[in-house]
């Protein structure tokens, strides 16, 4: 299982393909305590942080792939 933090506005597919993202993280005495997800027809959950875990998402953000063509292209200079 691949673990990853929860990262507001990213995507995340789960090992059936369907796609999550999470929309916020919310903390208590600084540190995470529950995640609010929503799916691609809407349906928004709330898990703990037990729980995100549990749901075995995959990082599945567009703006990740950007990212790293960006940060490959500005080593190149």
């Amino acid at each position: 299982m691949l673990v990853h933090q929860p990262l507001p506005g990213y995507w995340y597919a789960n090992p059936l393909g369907r796609l999550q993202q999470v929309r916020v993280v919310l903390y208590r005495n600084s540190e995470r305590c529950r995640v609010a997800v929503e799916n691609i027809n809407g349906k928004r959950q709330l898990v703990n942080m037990e729980g995100w875990f549990r749901l075995d998402l995959t990082l599945h953000s567009h703006r990740v792939e950007r990212r790293r063509r960006q940060d490959s292209n500005t080593r190149n200079y």
